[in-house]
C-alpha cells in the first residue's frame, strides 16, 4: 500500500465511485439470487403444504410450518446486513473525494491545516475499516443462510450447490475489493499524500545559523509545539498503516539532511582528507587551521546540531514503540560524529610533528570537554549509540597517545639538533645571539606549562604511559626538566664547538639568561620549580658571564698590571710603562671598533650589569696602572698623551651600548622590564 516513492496525488473522485458502484452491483446481484431463492422456498413450501394437506397427521403439519418459519428467519438474517455495508461504502466514497479534495490545499507550513489532513486520512482508514468488516459480516450471513439450506435438505442439491458457488464466489469478491480499498484504493492514495507532506514538514525544521561558529551553550529546539505535534500525528497515522519502515526511512534520511547541512554552514572542507596520507600531505598552514577548527566545529555538532536532533527524535517519534526513536536518531548521529572521528585518528595516526602539538591538545581537550555531554548524547541501550560512546573514547585515547608521541619526538629533536645539524647552530652563533632552537623550546614549554595546555598535556603524558594516576602534573613536570636539560646539553655542545672564546662565552651568557628570564615567574617556573631554574640556569649565566668577561675585558687589565691578578704594578722605566698604556690603548680603541659589532647581548638588563662590572674592572686597572706609574707618565709630559680615565670608562660603556640588537628583555621585540622586575646576575659587580 505505501509506496516509497511519492505519487501524483488522489486520481478523480469519479474512478473510484465507479469501482465502488461495480462492487456494490455485485453484492446486489448477491442478494437478488438469495431473494429469489428464498420465494422459490416458500413455493416449495405451498406446494408440500398442498401436497400433505389432505394428510391426517397434524404433527408432521407442525414440524413443517416450524422449519418453514426458521428458513424465513435464516433468510432475513443474511439479507439484513446488507443495509449497512452500502451505507459503510457510501461513507468510503464520501472520505475519498473531501480527502483528494484536501491534498493539493495542505500546506506544511500549516500545521494546522496538515494536522486536519492528518485527521481526514485517519477517518477514511476507519471508514475503509468498518466497511470491510460490514463486508465480512454480510458474506458470513449469506454463507450461513446457503449452510442451513443444505442441512435441512429444503432444497434440492443441485440448487443448494449453485447457492453455495454463489457464496463462494461473493466471499472472494469480497476479499478482493477489501484488498483493494485497503491497499490500492483511495486509502493508499492518501497516504502517499500524508508521505510527501510529513516529509515536506519535517524539511522545514531547519537549524539556527549562518555560516559562524556561534555560541551553542544554550539548548534550542527545532520547530514549534504546533509543527512537532503535526509530525508527531503524521508518524503514528503511517507506522498505523503499515507504513512504519518507510516512516522511519523519510525521517531519517530528511533530519540527516538537515543536520548535515546545518554542519556545512560551517564550511568543514577539511574533514574530507582523513587518512594518515592525506593529513601529511597537507601544508601546515592549512593543516593547523584544520585542525584547530575541529574543536570549535565538534562542539557546535555535540552541543547543538545533534542535541537538538535527539530531543527533535524523540518528540516526533514519541508515539511509536519506545524502541524506535533512539535507533533513528543513532543513524542521524553516527554519520556526522563519524566525520569527526575519522579526521581526529587520522591526525592522531600520522606524522608525530612537535610543531602538532598544541593543536591536538586542543582536540583533546574539545574531545574531554565534550565527555559528558557524549555520555548523555549518546546514552541510552541503543547498540548504535553504545558503539558511538565507545568510538568517542577511543578517539580520546588515540589523541592522547598522538600528544605525548608529540612532545617526545619534540625533547628528542631538542637533544639530537646539534647533531642532526652537523654543529651549523655554531656559525649562527658567532656574535652571541641565542640559538633558535633554545628560543623555540623554551616558549615550547612555556605554553605547555600555562593553564590553557598543562593540565591537558600532562593528562596525554599519563595516557601515553599507560598512568592514569598521577599527581597533578608530575609527569609534565619530569617531562619539562628533561627537555630543558637536553637544551643545557644543547648550549654546552655549541659552546665547545665555537672557535672563538668570546663568542662562545656570550652564547652561553645569553642563552641561559635567556632561560632563565623567559621562565622566571611564569608557570614553567611553578612546574619545574623556582629553585631549580635560579639553581641551574642562572647560575650557568653567572659562570658564562664571569668567563666572558675573562676572556674579553682580562687581557685588557692584565696587560696594564703584567699578571692575571689584575694588581697595579708599578713598571722600571718610564718608556716601558708608555709603552704599555700606548698598548693598551691601542687594544681599547680595537674592542671599541670591533666588540659591539661581533658580539651582542640583547638583554638590556644584563647588558647594563656587565657593562657596569666591565667598565669597574677597566677603570679600576687604568687607574691603578697610573697610580702605580704617577712619575714615570709625568715625566716629559706623558701624563697629557695619555688618555683621562673617564674616557676610558665611556668607550667600554660605547662598546656595550652597542651590543644591543634593538631588541627588548630576552630578545623579544616590544618588551621592557624595570630593575625592579629584572634578575641580578648574583655576585658579578662584587
Amino acid at each position: 500500500m505505501c509506496a516509497h516513492a511519492s505519487t501524483p496525488a488522489i486520481a478523480g473522485g469519479d474512478t473510484v465511485l465507479e469501482q465502488l458502484l461495480a462492487s456494490r452491483a455485485a453484492i446486489v446481484s448477491v442478494l437478488a439470487t438469495a431473494v429469489e431463492a428464498e420465494v422459490a422456498i416458500d413455493a416449495a413450501g405451498d406446494r408440500l403444504g398442498d401436497m400433505y394437506s389432505g394428510l391426517p397427521s397434524s404433527s408432521q403439519l407442525q414440524s413443517q410450518a416450524v422449519a418453514a418459519r426458521a428458513l424465513r428467519a435464516r433468510i432475513d438474517r443474511a439479507v439484513a446486513p446488507a443495509g449497512p455495508l452500502l451505507a459503510a461504502l457510501r461513507r468510503v466514497s464520501a472520505l475519498a473525494e473531501e480527502a483528494a479534495a484536501a491534498l493539493p490545499a495542505a500546506d506544511p507550513g500549516d500545521a494546522g491545516g496538515a494536522a486536519a489532513f492528518v485527521g481526514r486520512v485517519d477517518r477514511l482508514r476507519d471508514a475503509v475499516e468498518e466497511a470491510v468488516a460490514r463486508g465480512d459480516e454480510a458474506v458470513r450471513r449469506v454463507e450461513e443462510a446457503v449452510g442451513f439450506l443444505g442441512r435441512t435438505k429444503a432444497a434440492g442439491r443441485g440448487r443448494v450447490r449453485r447457492l453455495a458457488e454463489a457464496a463462494a464466489a461473493l466471499r472472494a469478491v469480497h476479499e478482493a475489493e477489501a484488498e483493494e480499498m485497503r491497499f490500492e484504493g483511495p486509502l493508499d492514495e492518501a497516504l502517499l499524500g500524508l508521505q510527501d507532506l510529513f516529509e515536506a514538514l519535517l524539511l522545514r525544521l531547519k537549524h539556527p545559523g549562518g555560516g559562524e561558529v556561534s555560541d551553542v551553550e544554550e539548548e534550542y529546539e527545532l520547530g514549534t509545539d504546533d509543527e512537532v505535534d503535526a509530525a508527531a500525528r503524521m508518524a503514528r497515522t503511517l507506522a498505523g498503516n503499515d507504513c512504519l519502515d518507510i516512516c522511519l526511512d523519510i525521517y531519517v534520511k530528511v533530519r540527516y539532511r538537515r543536520a548535515a547541512k546545518a554542519m556545512m554552514r560551517l564550511n568543514p572542507e577539511y574533514l574530507k582528507s582523513y587518512t594518515p596520507e592525506d593529513v601529511d600531505a597537507m601544508e601546515w598552514e592549512a593543516l593547523e587551521s584544520a585542525m584547530a577548527l575541529w574543536g570549535p566545529h565538534f562542539h557546535v555538532a555535540i552541543a547543538g546540531v545533534l542535541a537538538a536532533e535527539r530531543r527533535l527524535c524523540a518528540r516526533v517519534l514519541a508515539p511509536l514503540p519506545p524502541a524506535v526513536w533512539p535507533e533513528c536518531f543513532a543513524k542521524i548521529a553516527a554519520r556526522i560524529a563519524a566525520a569527526f572521528f575519522r579526521f581526529a585518528d587520522g591526525v592522531a595516526a600520522a606524522a608525530c610533528e612537535p610543531q602538532r602539538l598544541f593543536r591536538l591538545l586542543d582536540m583533546l581537550d574539545a574531545v574531554a570537554r565534550e565527555r559528558g555531554r557524549l555520555d548523555e548524547l549518546f546514552s541510552g541501550e541503543s547498540a548504535t549509540l553504545a558503539a558511538i560512546r565507545e568510538r568517542a573514547r577511543e578517539v580520546e585515547r588515540a589523541l592522547a597517545r598522538a600528544a605525548a608521541a608529540a612532545f617526545y619526538e619534540f625533547g628528542l629533536r631538542v637533544e639530537t639538533h646539534y647533531v642532526a645539524s652537523g654543529g651549523g647552530g655554531a656559525a649562527a652563533a658567532e656574535s652571541g645571539h641565542v640559538p633558535k632552537i633554545v628560543r623555540y623550546a623554551v616558549n615550547y614549554l612555556k605554553c605547555l606549562a600555562s593553564d590553557d595546555y598543562r593540565g591537558t598535556m600532562d593528562a596525554a603524558l599519563r595516557a601515553g604511559a599507560g598512568d592514569d594516576d598521577g599527581g597533578d602534573s608530575e609527569a609534565l613536570a619530569e617531562a619539562a626538566s628533561n627537555v630543558l636539560e637536553a637544551l643545557h646539553r644543547h648550549v654546552e655542545a655549541a659552546r665547545r664547538a665555537l672557535p672563538d672564546a668570546v663568542a662562545s662565552h656570550v652564547m652561553a651568557m645569553n642563552s641561559y639568561w635567556y632561560i632563565y628570564m623567559r621562565a622566571r615567574g611564569s608557570e614553567l617556573a611553578s612546574l619545574v620549580g623556582d629553585d631549580a631554574m635560579r639553581r641551574r640556569y642562572k647560575a650557568s649565566a653567572e659562570e658564562a658571564a664571569w668567563e666572558y668577561q675573562d676572556a674579553a675585558w682580562g687581557p685588557l687589565v692584565r696587560l696594564l698590571s703584567g699578571s692575571r691578578s689584575g694588581a697595579a704594578k708599578a713598571w722600571p722605566s718610564p718608556e716601558e710603562a708608555r709603552e704599555k698604556a700606548a698598548a693598551f690603548a691601542d687594544a681599547l680603541e680595537e674592542r671599541a671598533r670591533r666588540h659591539g659589532a661581533e658580539y651582542k647581548i640583547p638583554d638590556g638588563d644584563l647588558r647594563e650589569q656587565i657593562k657596569a662590572a666591565a667598565a669597574k674592572a677597566v677603570r679600576g686597572a687604568y687607574a691603578g696602572f697610573l697610580k702605580a706609574n704617577d712619575r714615570a707618565v709625568a715625566t716629559g709630559g706623558g701624563r697629557r698623551e695619555l688618555l683621562p680615565v673617564d674616557a676610558i670608562e665611556g668607550m667600554v660603556r660605547r662598546v656595550f651600548d652597542e651590543m644591543g640588537d634593538g631588541r627588548g628583555v630576552a630578545g623579544s621585540a616590544g618588551r621592557t622590564r624595570s630593575r625592579r622586575q629584572s634578575g641580578n646576575l648574583e655576585g658579578f659587580e662584587g
